[in-house]
């Protein structure tokens, strides 16, 4: 009966308004920085009447306090992205879908499914409201978790989610048996920052930064191994290498940038808080990425829309946004990074070239584009 009355609730509200749960913590993590930023715009859209759901944890200091100064309905729910108590945390959960007369619960995990999926279909009937479920991960960095994660993963898609929104063509071909039901958005990019109307950018000397957590998968010492073959084969020892992150690798690649004559170029930053890496962005003119595999990932698509010229492996978004030599380059080896770089010294104005068309090519992050995708998505739930 309850539900039902949910249901007559819903014929009063206007056909298109979309009263949207959405959650903005992860396992371990709690409130996400790059979540809190979609939350504040999505609020702003008026088909869209957001509620935010997180647990007490944050990933960065002060993210709580940034929803709550853009007035943004939010509930806390403590322990929410610990894997225990079940029950009382779907019964909280059901408890805010009912009061919010929510019709649309966006999650990013499978944790998050399960309790969703729990309060919807543990009745007779089904509740009403749908499910839409967003890929961030699927244990990428190990070849065989991610063929157990994807089957997992793909399972609770196929049974439970109303929708499914990819966020890069890599992820969507990785989770190809849901592509009926899959759409593609992008995160979207609408700091101050991002707007800016004239790209600005030196040509010489190369400045690189790659910002990552020091880990398999990451391949820092690839880099760090080609800016040492740059350097012996140009003799450039003016070209400089930012590395901002920690994690268990980074003592080991100190030794090898040690090791390899070039502890002068390269500046191992420690961790940034992400405004600080968005600066360091801005003082340097090329981005360089060498991780295996990005659903998603931040370090092309920031850069990219900041006007740098992004030298990529061909994963993530860089699938989306690449058209190599063009607005950025890819590559598949340390010889044709180095190559790649090499060509970069002998012809500085193809930095100028290609950051300048990806700083033209940024609008496919614009709020409007990815408010449109979003909002597409979701009402095809």
């Amino acid at each position: 009966m309850e539900w039902l009355a949910l249901e007559l609730l819903n014929l009063l509200y206007k056909s298109d308004m979309i009263n949207l749960l959405f959650f903005g913590s992860d396992y371990k993590v709690g409130l996400t920085t790059a979540l809190t930023e979609q939350i504040i715009e999505f609020n702003k859209e008026k088909e869209l009447n957001l509620f935010c759901l997180s647990s007490e944890n944050e990933m960065e200091s002060g993210l709580h306090k940034k929803l709550d100064n853009a007035n943004i309905k939010k509930d806390i729910i403590q322990g929410l992205d610990i894997h225990s108590n079940f029950k009382s945390l779907s019964f909280k959960i059901e408890r805010i879908i009912k009061e919010h007369n929510i019709t649309h619960v966006n999650v990013h995990n499978n944790w998050q499914l399960a309790l969703v999926s729990y309060v919807k279909y543990k009745r007779i009937l089904p509740a009403k409201f749908k499910i839409i479920y967003t890929i961030h991960g699927y244990r990428h960095n190990s070849p065989l978790k991610s063929i157990f994660a994807i089957l997992m993963i793909g399972i609770g898609l196929l049974l439970f989610a109303d929708r499914v929104i990819s966020m890069s063509s890599y992820v969507s071909k990785r989770f190809w048996f849901v592509k009926y039901k899959t759409d593609l958005v992008f995160y979207m990019m609408n700091k101050p920052e991002f707007n800016k109307e004239k790209n600005i950018i030196e040509k010489f000397p190369l400045k690189m930064v790659f910002p990552a957590q020091f880990r398999e998968g990451k391949n820092q010492d690839l880099l760090i191994k080609a800016v040492a073959d740059y350097i012996n084969i140009t003799k450039d020892r003016t070209a400089t290498l930012y590395l901002p992150g920690d994690g268990y690798l980074l003592e080991t690649y100190k030794k090898l940038a040690t090791d390899l004559g070039i502890s002068d170029n390269i500046v191992f930053c420690g961790k940034l808080p992400h405004k600080e890496v968005i600066e360091l962005y801005e003082k340097t003119n090329i981005a360089l990425v060498s991780s295996n595999v990005e659903t998603y990932g931040r370090c092309i698509a920031e850069p990219f829309a900041l006007g740098r010229c992004l030298i990529t492996k061909d994963t993530g978004v860089a699938l989306d946004i690449i058209r190599n030599g063009e607005n950025g380059f890819t590559y598949k080896s340390q010889k044709q990074l180095t190559d790649i770089l090499i060509k970069l010294h002998n012809n500085p104005s193809l930095i100028e070239y290609t950051a300048n068309n990806a700083f033209r090519d940024k609008v496919i992050f614009s709020r409007d584009s990815i408010i449109n995708s979003y909002i597409n998505s979701i009402k095809k739930a």
